[in-house]
């Protein structure tokens, strides 16, 4: 079970395209292009806006 979640938390989600993403805890937003991996923050990988 341990290794399952290091290999989880190791997986790279990366943008389809440009894009902004935001931290539904905090309220940050990035602008991110396509390709980048996207960040996490707080604990959680980011969610993509517009």
């Amino acid at each position: 079970m341990e290794s399952e979640l290091k290999a989880r938390e190791s997986f790279v989600v990366r943008a389809e395209k440009d894009c902004q993403v935001y931290c539904p805890i905090c309220h940050k937003i990035l602008d991110v292009k396509e390709g980048q991996s996207i960040p996490r923050c707080c604990g959680k990988p980011m969610e993509v806006w517009g």
